[in-house]
């Protein structure tokens, strides 16, 4: 089983943390295994993340999925002005 949670640490800065929980009979070398496998996934979504951008009116095609997304991103904008905070800086690195 896999837990991840984010904790905030400064203000537009959260540490993700993983926990894997598998069954004592199991080799642990297959829980490192999985472990592995989602570090190796989060490095690349992190270049998506660090590289991602408002776009006021994005491009939606007609699906339930998109549909759903503009529905989302509605309700979402409630919660943001001109004001609200921006990121200012960007980490390419797992470092902390």
């Amino acid at each position: 089983t896999f837990v991840q949670h984010l904790v905030p640490t400064e203000p537009l800065v959260q540490k993700l943390v993983h926990n894997l929980y598998f069954q004592k009979n199991l080799p642990a070398f297959i829980g490192k295994f999985f472990l592995l496998g989602e570090a190796i996934q989060l490095e690349r979504d992190i270049m998506i993340w660090n590289n991602k951008r408002y776009e006021k009116k994005p491009l939606f095609v007609k699906s339930k999925e998109d549909s759903q997304v503009a529905k989302h991103r509605r309700w979402f904008s409630q919660f943001y002005s001109e004001n609200s905070p921006r990121l200012k800086f960007q980490r390419d690195t797992l470092e902390w």
